[in-house]
């Protein structure tokens, strides 16, 4: 059963660390969808969700300890990701971003795009039962 678990965990952080490392900021929604099919994950889309107001596609793990939203404008472009993590994967998701990722403060990281045009903010909140991740670009 401990080999099982420890499993899991580590195909959580592979899925947590494949995710982050790429970066769907302005992709339309078919090339998420297209970068997801094609990545080695264990997330599953879940369902797309549009309305007047939200424009979403939904991912889950399968033991649902894992969920990633990808947030659309009104132009089809994604704005921000965010995923939605149980406590298990905490440890193996901070080291991650931080073996990943330019530290700053308060539990942020900056990325940039190989040509330096763009810059990535990453964000770690804390909540009660689950933590997230967003990702969201702060400079064109």
């Amino acid at each position: 059963m401990k080999t099982f678990l420890l499993l899991c965990l580590l195909f959580g952080f592979v899925a947590v660390s494949s995710a982050q490392d790429q970066h769907f900021i302005g992709k339309t929604v078919d090339q998420v969808k297209t970068l997801m099919q094609e990545s080695d994950g264990d997330l599953s889309f879940t369902k797309e969700v549009q309305t007047g107001q939200h424009h979403f596609l939904k991912y889950e793990n399968r033991d649902q300890t894992k969920t990633m939203l990808f947030i659309f404008s009104d132009q089809g472009r994604c704005r921000y990701t965010k995923q939605m993590c149980d406590y298990a994967l905490l440890k193996e998701a901070q080291d991650s971003l931080n073996s990943h990722y330019e530290y700053q403060k308060d539990l942020t990281w900056r990325d940039y795009s190989e040509d330096g045009k763009y810059e990535y903010l990453i964000e770690l909140d804390k909540r009660e039962w689950f933590f997230t991740i967003r990702t969201s670009r702060s400079k064109n």
